[in-house]
């Protein structure tokens, strides 16, 4: 039969082209039957609009690409075969690498090798026996990748066909039965890009039954049209020379400092654009989904413009599927708890009940209970009673399930099973449409994968979640409809394109064409030794350049190519891209323009340029987003009510100023601050220091009730608080079993007596250890033995100390305070403080004097300031707050009491504090400045810059508050509150000293 060929520009000469051509075919008989073979299937829906507008009818118009043709006519043929889907293909890689891997031993179970095989796998199969031969031997990966490629393939044949053998068997059918391509009516191949071997086989075994005409699309750069060139020749057709002299280039260029500023520009001008041009005429085009695709549709979403077009995000980065593929991952380490809430708290997810799982609530509950994996579900939640049963339940029925599961071998039950617990787990009801289609796609790969058993490949659920998760990522859903909104898609989507206004993204050299990476497994001369059967790094870069110029030539009336001139994310500098140097240079008017000095000449009109986003947003006539609306109002000084922007403005300016606001910690008049000399309220030692340690911190914490998170998973080694509460509830513990038989008037304790202690302190560690408070199994049991070490020289130590004042143990843990025992009241100038508390131990000696000391399992270096200062600036009360409960508790107002820190861990130091009538001056006068501090409201935040000033950094100050220069300049300018001098004074009073 015979074959035409048409040579055509792209875009709207192409679709001339082609309405020329099927309006030639059906002159005589408008029922003729037309087939369209195009180059995708956005190519078949401008092209049949077009010709729908154009000729007023398409009837008698089928359209397919070359490979869905090659389905029609083959796929009865090939049956009982089966299309082989990715996930087949990578089980059967996987099958062949297990029995003989070859060099690929080392990587045969990465998921990424299997990836990297198949692609290869896709690209050999299309290969002549001389070609696959020749990368056989260009390598030294060759003689297992192809040896491996012909046991796949062989192994794939007698069950599966891929599309290679598709059309092979289609162009078969062709010659053997002219009957079948005569019912296709005349054929034209619209636009042809890079036919492969078999697909160009395919189309010349249809010439031998049917009218042919080949509408070939030419850029006039040789280079970028040398595929195209080179699709015709193996379909036995002269190359054509192209009929125009006049290279696509667009007609006008924008720089920005940016990506995120350029995709700002072009949304502006899109909005511009719409005034006069209709939304489906638009098309947007970027050079690399990172990061334009989102930023694209991301601020297109914001400025309310509907588009449509390939998805940004695959279906393995929703929410339904992550949540699935991360639940089974938890098998892998019997169910970790950040792992398993992590997992629950991507969707919206059921318990075994069908109860919606607080995720919230259970995360506090199982961290409270101190669970880490494993067992730790049903026994540590045990012990938290009925609130924790859900929870327990939810773990133990998941880690049964989860267990059961890898232990199956058939691919149909991991199939099943898995679908089981997707449909347990997530409530699919309620969810977005993204999501339900999410939910589909993983529903069909998990159904699809019951048929690996055939391949015999061997199933477990560590490469389940491995093909599902590689199905799920080549699974990207597409946005929107065709023809409604503005197209928004990569460069590659240009082919076949005709619209009014063609804006392209990102053409920048680093960009586009970017960094050509090597091909591990075909490298550049493995494809230099199969030329040209497989596509070489030139070919690469030869189609990045043709579908940029078709690109251009797809914007009938205007075209905007943009570049970004660097890239704040990683603070470099970008150029424009070599292929926009032809547009520069026409633009421009010099024809010897360097990629370098793009900057350097005049372009009129035809160079937008946006200095940066603050720049382009004051400058721009139509700004883009409500947001940049606002911003544009606020930065020109008109007030627009904004309640957030007013609340910013006040903050930035109380900041700035010399006033000790609200924002710096001044919280006076605020209702609801504690007054502790003169309310009912009872407070402790340790929370008032906790204020003088740092204002804002205790503000935090005690009064806003904010505290770092603690995680099970994440503690090491018991933690020095927990080491304490062992050594104080084993001692308390200890004193009161003994009871009536306590020593007296310097007695050593006795060997029966220290047995009792280590079986009480062994007792309590193996609850410690229960709760799972005492970190790795193997550091426990050194950290046990040095405390069960530290108890036996607490009663030595002690032995000695009583023997020297001839001292009776009387109490440990004397309690103040708690429910039916008194409060501690010391008076103070602004009313009187109540304290609630516990001493841990004390003494009377022969004299009568009262000893208390109280037990500090860590260093006396913080206790240092006791030496000059017994209440260290505020930040220790302990001491003579114990001393007067003892005092109110065993004595009278003049019985003498002698209070001491001592440190069981560090050789028995003791550090004593006397309340001797100083002492309690002292005490007072800090305890008066501290409450009416908090009373007052003065919570300041410590700033790191001055170690030795009053606020130092802790874990919740912002390190931009006041500085020691303007606590200096505010009291020699009067204008502290009298409290607030006196809480300068107290903790460093030498900061407002001349």
């Amino acid at each position: 039969m015979a074959i035409r060929v048409e040579t055509t520009p792209y875009g709207a000469a192409a679709l001339g082209c082609l309405r020329e051509v099927v309006a030639g075919i059906k002159s005589d008989d408008p029922m003729t039957p037309v087939t369209l073979l195009l180059p995708s299937n956005t190519a078949g829906l401008v092209a049949r609009r077009h010709l729908a507008a154009e000729l007023g009818s398409v009837a008698g118009l089928f359209l397919a690409t070359v490979p869905r043709l090659a389905e029609q006519l083959a796929a009865a043929g090939l049956a009982p075969r089966r299309p082989a889907t990715r996930s087949v293909v990578a089980a059967t890689w996987r099958t062949v690498l297990s029995k003989d891997p070859g060099v690929f031993a080392a990587v045969a179970d990465h998921p990424a090798t299997i990836q990297a095989l198949a692609a290869a796998h896709q690209e050999l199969c299309d290969l002549s026996a001389e070609a696959l031969a020749a990368v056989g031997a260009a390598s030294g990966l060759g003689p297992d990748l192809v040896r491996l490629h012909r046991e796949v393939t062989n192994s794939l044949a007698p069950e599966w066909y891929d599309v290679t053998a598709l059309l092979k068997a289609a162009a078969d059918r062709a010659r053997r039965e002219p009957a079948a391509v005569t019912e296709l009516g005349a054929l034209v191949l619209y636009l042809p890009q890079e036919l492969t071997q078999a697909e160009a086989g395919f189309v010349q075994a249809l010439t031998g039954a049917a009218e042919l005409t080949v509408i070939t699309g030419l850029t006039d750069v040789r280079r970028a049209d040398r595929t195209v060139r080179r699709s015709l020749e193996r379909i036995g057709l002269e190359p054509p020379e192209s009929t125009s002299r006049n290279r696509p280039v667009a007609t006008e260029v924008l720089n920005a400092s940016d990506a995120d500023d350029e995709v700002r520009c072009v949304v502006r001008d899109v909005i511009a654009t719409l005034a006069t041009t209709p939304a489906h005429r638009i098309a947007v085009l970027y050079s690399a989904a990172t990061p334009y695709a989102r930023l694209l549709h991301e601020q297109l979403a914001t400025a309310r413009i509907e588009v449509n077009g390939p998805g940004t995000r695959p279906v393995h980065e929703r929410a339904v599927a992550r949540t699935l593929l991360e639940v089974l991952a938890l098998v892998d380490h019997d169910l970790p708890r950040a792992e398993v809430f992590r997992a629950l708290a991507n969707a919206p997810t059921r318990d075994f009940t069908g109860q919606r799982i607080p995720v919230p609530k259970w995360e506090r509950l199982s961290r409270a209970a101190g669970v880490i994996r494993g067992d730790d579900w049903a026994e540590r939640l045990d012990r938290l009673g009925e609130s924790a049963l859900p929870l327990r339940d939810f773990a133990v029925e998941l880690r049964r399930r989860l267990t059961g599961t890898a232990l199956l071998t058939t691919w149909s039950d991991l199939a099943t099973e898995v679908l089981d617990l997707f449909h347990a787990l997530l409530d699919l009801t309620s969810l977005p449409v993204e999501e339900q289609y999410a939910a589909i796609a993983v529903e069909g790969s998990l159904r699809g994968l019951s048929t690996l058993d055939e391949l015999g490949t061997p199933a477990s659920l560590t490469v389940l979640r491995d093909v599902l998760d590689l199905e799920l990522q080549q699974s990207l859903p597409r946005v929107g409809t065709f023809g409604t909104g503005v197209l928004v898609a990569p460069i590659s989507a240009s082919i076949g394109l005709s619209v009014d206004t063609v804006y392209v993204l990102g053409l920048a050299e680093d960009l586009y064409p970017g960094r050509v990476h090597e091909d591990a497994l075909l490298p550049h001369r493995v494809r230099e030794a199969a030329a040209p059967e497989l596509a070489s790094a030139r070919d690469r870069l030869d189609k990045k350049h043709r579908q940029l110029l078709v690109a251009f030539a797809s914007g009938s009336s205007r075209v905007v190519a943009s570049f970004p001139r660097g890239d704040l994310r990683r603070s470099s500098r970008r150029l424009p891209t070599r292929w926009l140097l032809g547009t520069l240079r026409e633009l421009s008017g010099n024809k010897r323009l360097a990629a370098t000095a793009w900057d350097q000449p005049s372009y009129g009109d035809r160079m937008l340029t946006s200095a940066s986003f603050a720049g382009s947003l004051i400058s721009a006539r139509l700004p883009a987003t409500e947001q940049e609306w606002r911003v544009r109002g606020i930065g020109a000084g008109f007030e627009l009510g904004d309640q957030v922007v007013d609340r910013a403005r006040l903050l930035l300016r109380a900041r700035n100023s010399d006033a000790f606001t609200r924002f710096d910690g001044n919280l006076a008049g605020v209702a609801g601050l504690p007054s502790f000399a003169t309310e009912d309220r009872v407070a402790s030692p340790t929370s008032l220091e906790s204020y003088a340690s740092c204002p804002h911190s205790y503000f935090v914490e005690r009064l806003l009730q904010v505290e770092p998170l603690e995680q099970p998973e994440d503690l090491l080694i018991i933690s020095p608080m927990q080491v304490g509460n062992l050594i104080h509830d084993s001692l308390d513990a200890f004193v009161t079993t003994v009871g009536s038989a306590l020593p007296r008037d310097g007695e050593p304790w006795t060997h029966e007596q220290r047995a009792l202690l280590l079986s009480i302190a062994a007792e309590l560690a193996d609850r410690f250890e229960a709760e799972g408070l005492t970190g790795h199994p193997r550091l426990w049991q050194r950290e046990k033995l040095r405390i069960y070490a530290d108890l036996l020289f607490l009663l030595a130590d002690d032995d000695r100390w009583r023997a020297a004042r001839r001292a009776s143990v009387v109490a440990s843990e004397l309690r103040f305070g708690f429910d039916d025992e008194p409060p501690v009241e010391i008076v103070v100038p602004s009313g009187r403080v109540r304290f609630r508390g516990s001493a841990d131990k004390v003494d009377i000696g022969a004299d009568g004097t009262i000893y208390v000391t109280d037990v500090k399992t860590g260093g006396p270096s913080r206790f240092e300031a006791i030496a000059t200062d017994p209440v260290a600036a505020g930040t220790k009360l302990q001491l003579p707050v114990y001393a007067y409960a003892a005092r109110a508790r065993l004595g009278n107002g003049h019985t003498p009491v002698e209070s001491a820190y001592w440190f069981v861990r560090r050789g028995g130091v003791r550090i004593p504090v006397p309340l001797t009538p100083e002492v309690e001056a002292r005490y007072v006068e800090t305890l008066d400045t501290i409450v009416s501090s908090i009373a007052a409201g003065w919570f300041p935040a410590k700033a790191p810059e001055v170690p030795d000033f009053l606020w130092v950094q802790c874990p919740y100050c912002n390190p931009d508050s006041i500085g020691h220069a303007e606590v200096r300049a505010r009291w020699e300018r009067k204008r502290f509150d009298p409290v607030l001098e006196r809480l300068v004074r107290l903790i460093d009073p030498g900061v407002l000293d001349d």
